[in-house]
């Protein structure tokens, strides 16, 4: 075979993988917005910044090899996904009162960790106010609440389950509400603050990839979202809900105005899958671990990370009061 030939067969093979992989992501983009009728098209809301990405790239690679008008169709594509992920650099959160705050950390530990000695070290060392561990079952932070601990266990699993655990250094008062569909748990921890409490609702599920999963994810945020309706105080949701902030349930519980996404302002915050590529590692994921606050609160501090060996990143949150 000529070089010509190769040529012309490599731009081929490139045009047919832009054309596909374009093609697909383009038509993501649209149907995401329509996750309400059925969970795979919900599914396709969760990886935006996925689809951003490969719309962008099968556009430049079209636009090279074919000189195409689909090219026009990904880069559209591309603008769209950008626009709804834009607030989490562009957005902001409103200013807090000095500098205290409830410091809560929350961890997704389902599946298992490299080393759960290092894990839980981190989380024991991790100065929490409230830690909140995911996916765990009734026994998995007892190491941390031994003899001359800080820490107290205001919440747990029941046995031979797996859920949310949760450690307290007060006896801080715990509300659960038990989803009646699906049995599930809603936590409402309640932490002195100033001269009042705040409320960090906790809750735990895995991403929806079945209709069951989709229904259990839709009665969570109901859950939830009577819960902020009916708060007489300051709230934080704080956890892996199971879906991201572009998914259909956030976007019905967040356009009530009740509640906001705190994470706005502080750039994309991938915290599932951890991956260790070099550069692009901390972007390859989703922000499957939210923060959101009623008007009253406000961030201090909120990062993503460190890596403790677990399937997802945890999320450090100081909540404050707003100015």
């Amino acid at each position: 075979m000529t070089s010509t030939g190769v040529g012309t067969g490599l731009r081929t093979s490139l045009i047919i993988i832009a054309l596909g992989f374009g093609g697909i992501a383009s038509i993501a983009t649209v149907l995401a917005f329509f996750g309400a009728s059925w969970w795979l098209f919900d599914l396709f809301a969760n990886f935006r910044w996925q689809l951003a990405w490969i719309a962008i790239i099968s556009a430049v690679v079209y636009a090279l090899t074919a000189k195409g008008l689909a090219a026009i169709v990904f880069v559209a594509a591309a603008i769209v996904n950008a626009f709804i992920l834009a607030p989490a650099w562009f957005g902001s959160q409103p200013p807090g009162i000095g500098e205290d705050g409830v410091r809560v950390v929350s961890v997704d530990l389902y599946g298992g960790t490299d080393d759960e000695e290092f894990a839980l070290r981190w989380l024991f060392d991790s100065d929490a106010d409230v830690v909140i561990a995911s996916g765990v079952s009734d026994t998995r932070l007892a190491p941390l609440v031994t003899d001359g601990s800080p820490y107290r266990l205001l919440a747990a699993p029941e046995p031979d389950t797996t859920g949310v655990a949760i450690l307290g250094r007060g006896d801080y008062e715990v509300d659960t509400t038990i989803v009646e569909d699906t049995g599930e748990a809603i936590h409402v921890i309640r932490v002195p603050s100033g001269d009042g409490t705040i409320g960090i609702v906790t809750a735990w599920g895995k991403l929806a990839t079945n209709s069951a999963a989709a229904g259990a994810l839709d009665a969570r945020i109901d859950a939830i979202g009577s819960i902020v309706e009916a708060r007489a105080e300051p709230l934080a949701v704080i956890g892996n809900l199971g879906t991201t902030r572009y998914a259909h349930a956030l976007r019905s519980l967040l356009s009530s105005d009740a509640i906001r996404d705190a994470t706005e302002g502080s750039g994309y915050l991938s915290t599932w899958p951890v991956s260790g590529f070099p550069i692009i590692g901390g972007w390859a994921g989703i922000p499957l671990d939210l923060v959101l606050m009623t008007e009253e609160i406000t961030p201090l501090d909120l990062v993503s990370g460190p890596d403790i060996g677990a399937g997802h990143l945890p999320m450090t949150v100081v909540v404050g009061q707003r100015g």
